[in-house]
């Protein structure tokens, strides 16, 4: 579940402009600044699970929104399961092939936290936690100390919107990484209300 939300955090900073007319590499608090515009972002994606025990990645499919006021979340996985999560009125459910129930643990808490801070673009905690390196085309996220299994984290920006994710990395020790891949992504568009119910 913790790997699952700072997979979604990731996307979600898919809203982050890629580079400047002028072809410069943004600053943090010019990619931040631009995040602040983004009221509702919604995508499928594929996630692909590469792990050096197995020649071919674990592949999985789904679809995620978000909306900023009120802030919600739905992340769900439709192929080969049917499976994800809800953040909604301060409170997350799990989702299990249609069927939605509540999860009250300290877990889910510290997930949904986690989110907001990343839906945000919240520099001062990002920067408690992460090394932030902006690149051409992305950023790249390196922990501060080994407070998560991953190695980096590496987000591209999509090069047809400069305003969407095209690809986000997270790399573990000893070799393995996840990778999705955003597909159709739609920004600042009206939402379904019964996403969120």
């Amino acid at each position: 579940m913790k790997k699952i939300s700072l997979m979604i955090s990731l996307c979600l900073l898919g809203v982050l402009s890629r580079a400047q007319e002028n072809k410069s590499v943004p600053t943090v608090q010019e990619i931040a600044a631009r995040f602040a515009a983004v009221q509702t972002l919604s995508s499928n994606f594929v996630q692909e699970k590469h792990m050096t025990l197995l020649t071919e990645p674990v592949v999985s499919s789904g679809k995620f929104a978000f909306s900023k006021h009120p802030a919600q979340i739905r992340w769900e996985y439709t192929t080969p399961f049917q499976h994800g999560f809800l953040l909604t009125g301060g409170k997350t459910f799990r989702l299990e092939k249609g069927n939605k129930t509540p999860v009250k643990n300290t877990l889910s808490r510290n997930i949904a936290a986690q989110m907001l801070v990343w839906l945000t673009f919240d520099l001062e905690e990002l920067a408690k936690t992460y090394e932030i390196t902006v690149f051409d085309g992305g950023v790249m996220l390196t922990p501060k100390v080994s407070i998560t299994p991953l190695e980096k984290i590496t987000a591209w920006f999509s090069a047809q919107n400069s305003q969407v994710l095209e690809k986000i990395r997270l790399d573990e020790p000893g070799g393995d990484f996840t990778q999705l891949i955003f597909e159709n992504p739609q920004l600042n568009s009206p939402l379904a209300k019964e996403l969120f119910q």
